[in-house]
């Protein structure tokens, strides 16, 4: 549509141009300024709520001599941050329709710590404005802030993403991001077509809400700014979803299947289905043994080798796996029903009764 507006601009004036003699021009496309009110940060958890950044942008405004006027929403400002002062390795793009963005500490502490800051040492992030025109023309850059920031360590608390309602009034499942490194996932059961959005708080007045934005091609990423679209699963079901909040991308799998595998029925990956509760957002099956599992057990995740739930360090906790691992531990001697619980992505829990 912006290019679409560019050409009918660009026609207007040539024909005006034509007729009256005269040459119509376009103005305001320009290096941005940007601002921020602090340039030195040390972040602590006891002020986790409190706003510790704001920055702050005049990206220019277009105008057209002899009293033409032009669409504004031509022009596209982009926030880029990168760990280099070259931006060789930009690690988050948000585009933006209004002049600033403000950061709480355990936002933009946890954006840093994402990106790859150290907890307790002083970091430098980099920040520019990216300002576009149109496909066709070279983009402007704005001055480089450096911004010296010293992240604090979240503890034991988990990293989560919520998935909210469009209306952001529920809020029925979450991803984590176990490792605190941006990287969020979790299982999810919905509807095909299901709209929705992620938040980084159960609350209609969460700080930050990712929806959807068109990219090249039918790519969809996820966008923080004002005039996002809504998330939306192109499959129903029992799902895993998967979003990265440094390349702001996200997938969807479905879940076709969840096989428990042992000794106990020679390791087949087809014996021992489970089955979904949805009342209860737990998977169960019933298992016999006639001794312990001397390898222990895995639960594989649509009968494969290379996806699925194995050892952990902690009783009750399985892990989920993409490469070679061992089963998780189980001990029960007799017909017992296995139940996994996934609806808490921080950890897979497991029980046998």
């Amino acid at each position: 549509m912006k290019k679409i507006l560019l050409y009918i601009l660009s026609i207007f004036l040539f024909i005006s141009c034509k007729k009256e003699g005269s040459q119509a021009v376009l103005s305001g496309y320009q290096d941005g300024a940007l601002t921020a009110t602090a340039t030195q940060l040390t972040l602590s958890q006891s002020a986790k709520d409190s706003v510790v950044l704001q920055l702050m942008w005049d990206a220019g405004k277009l105008s057209v001599s002899n009293g033409y006027s032009v669409e504004e929403s031509l022009l596209q400002t982009t926030v880029q941050y990168a760990l280099d002062a070259d931006f060789s390795n930009i690690k988050k793009e948000v585009t933006v329709t209004s002049s600033a963005i403000s950061y709480t500490t355990a936002v933009l502490n946890n954006l840093v710590i994402g990106f790859g800051l150290t907890a307790g040492e002083s970091g430098n992030l980099y920040v520019r404005l990216k300002t576009t025109l149109a496909a066709n023309t070279s983009s402007k850059y704005s001055n480089v802030l450096t911004l010296k920031i010293t992240p604090y360590e979240a503890g034991s608390d988990a990293a989560y993403l919520y998935m909210a309602s469009t209306d952001l009034t529920s809020f029925p499942w979450k991803l984590c991001a176990r490792n605190k490194d941006g990287k969020y996932d979790g299982f999810v059961k919905v509807d095909q077509w299901y709209n929705f959005l992620l938040t980084n708080e159960e609350s209609n007045s969460a700080s930050v809400i990712y929806g959807s934005y068109p990219a090249d091609g039918n790519q969809y990423v996820l966008s923080a700014a004002g005039d996002h679209w809504n998330l939306w699963t192109s499959n129903g079901g029992y799902l895993y979803i998967a979003a990265n909040t440094n390349t702001l991308t996200w997938s969807e799998t479905v879940v076709n299947s969840l096989s428990v595998v042992g000794d106990f029925n020679s390791w087949s990956t087809t014996a021992t289905p489970m089955t979904y509760d949805a009342v209860n957002k737990v998977w169960t099956a019933t298992i016999t043994t006639t001794s312990a599992e001397q390898w222990g057990i895995k639960v594989l995740v649509n009968q494969s080798w290379s996806w699925f739930f194995g050892t952990s360090d902690e009783a009750g906790v399985c892990t989920l796996y993409t490469a070679d691992a061992n089963g998780f531990p189980y001990t029960k001697v007799g017909t017992y029903t296995l139940k996994l619980d996934l609806s808490d992505p921080q950890k897979f829990k497991y029980s046998v009764e």
